[in-house]
């Protein structure tokens, strides 16, 4: 599996809210940087699981990513991505042995 091929199914499993099929692409020492009005820095699988649980806690919520670029020896991915509520996000993740090792999400609204 590429890593683009990685991205797209780690996408659909968190839209179908398959947690344990999720979990399955994070690599154990997995960071997840989050910027929005305030500053957040989630390091491994257990604390990204539970903030990424909470986040969709009682949501029906879906997004869908509106374009993709994969640097030339496929190791960073930079989304743009959009939810049903309008709210767009810039993602970027870092791969180390086919896992995602880093996230850098920028939340735009």
């Amino acid at each position: 599996m590429t890593n683009k091929e990685v991205i797209e199914a780690f996408f659909k499993a968190e839209n179908e809210r398959n947690w344990n099929l999720y979990q399955q692409f994070l690599h154990p020492e997995v960071s997840w940087q989050l910027i929005d009005k305030e500053e957040k820095r989630i390091i491994g699988i257990e604390n990204y699981m539970q903030v990424i649980k909470n986040a969709y806690s009682n949501s029906d919520a879906q997004f869908l990513c509106i374009n993709m670029h994969v640097s030339g020896d496929g190791n960073r991915i930079a989304t743009n991505l959009v939810n049903n509520s309008g709210v767009r996000s810039l993602d970027i993740f870092d791969f180390k042995d086919g896992m995602i090792y880093r996230e850098y999400e920028f939340i735009l609204d």
